[in-house]
């Protein structure tokens, strides 16, 4: 498993605060740990937590196109000639969008649906409609 975790906190006083949007980053990434994990093909647990308690839990395949997709363009854009010695991409990013429609997506945790109206202001839109959709 690769268990990527966010965190956002309610009493933050940034301009822009951040919000839950079903993401994740792989830190100091290069071409030759994407295709270890292409041969691995691990599940991915993507966890997002307020203030840190646990609001919702997706597991997908590694090897889902559109979400190796948006690797793939990160290290293209930061290494296009392969690999370089000593050199990463500090944070290889994604989003709920960019594994939301795939095959094996599961959802295996999400709070109760009292708790998820009350965290709605730190989740994105997006996120929250496929939560909400699933506590019904």
């Amino acid at each position: 498993c690769e268990i990527k975790p966010m965190n956002v906190r309610s009493d933050s006083t940034a301009k822009n605060k951040r919000k839950l949007n079903g993401g994740g980053n792989f830190t100091d990434y290069s071409w030759a740990k994407f295709r270890r994990h292409q041969q691995e093909n691990p599940n991915m647990l993507v966890a997002g937590f307020v203030d840190g308690h646990l609001v919702y839990i997706f597991e997908f395949s590694f090897n889902e196109s559109s979400f190796t997709s948006r690797l793939q363009e990160q290290l293209e854009n930061h290494f296009p000639d392969g690999d370089e010695t000593g050199r990463y991409l500090r944070g290889a990013n994604f989003t709920f969008r960019h594994f939301k429609d795939v095959p094996s997506l599961k959802t295996i945790y999400i709070v109760p649906r009292q708790e998820l109206t009350v965290l709605r202001v730190h989740i994105t839109g997006e996120v929250f409609t496929h939560l909400w959709r699933l506590t019904q």
